[in-house]
């Protein structure tokens, strides 16, 4: 079973770092307009990014253009959109998607109050070989990034974005 050490970027993206400090900012902003109904019944709307970053070339997907000056701080040059999943999930909810390389991703909603959203994580690679496993606190409307798992010549990079 291979494993991979994750790199949990917490840049400035409406991102909440784990510290009692950061905890005590509350960072509330309005709801957008897409999930807005799911937000109204409680629900969070998180979306999940599939980035293949490598240094085989310096393109850059202009579907990425919000997230490029966060991307640059990771020692890649190239980034592809490879794939979105959105899912709507109450406080408990939990949903499974796969995700490139044949991992599958498993979003499960801890809990959540007006500032952030705690969810756990799970990535697993062919028959439960667990590569990620890791609780997150991300801000209401923020996005935090998770990067690692190799694919291909670079790392797969998933940017997690949860609106409510």
């Amino acid at each position: 079973m291979r494993r991979f050490l994750p790199m949990l970027l917490g840049l400035t993206l409406g991102l909440t770092p784990m510290t009692a400090d950061a905890q005590q900012r509350p960072v509330p902003r309005p709801v957008p307009e897409q999930g807005a109904d799911e937000a109204r019944a409680g629900k969070v709307v998180v979306r999940v990014m599939e980035v293949y970053a490598t240094d085989t070339h310096k393109n850059v997907d202009p579907k990425l253009s919000r997230l490029t000056r966060y991307l640059d701080h990771l020692r890649f040059t190239g980034y592809e959109l490879l794939d979105t999943h959105t899912v709507s999930l109450s406080p408990n909810g939990k949903q499974s998607f796969s995700i490139a390389g044949g991992r599958k991703m498993e979003i499960t909603i801890i809990s959540k109050d007006d500032r952030r959203v705690k969810m756990r994580v799970q990535v697993t690679a062919g028959k439960g070989g667990k590569l990620l496993d890791t609780t997150l606190s991300v801000n209401r409307n923020g996005t935090f990034i998770v990067a690692g798992p190799k694919h291909k010549d670079g790392v797969l990079v998933l940017p997690l974005t949860a609106k409510y």
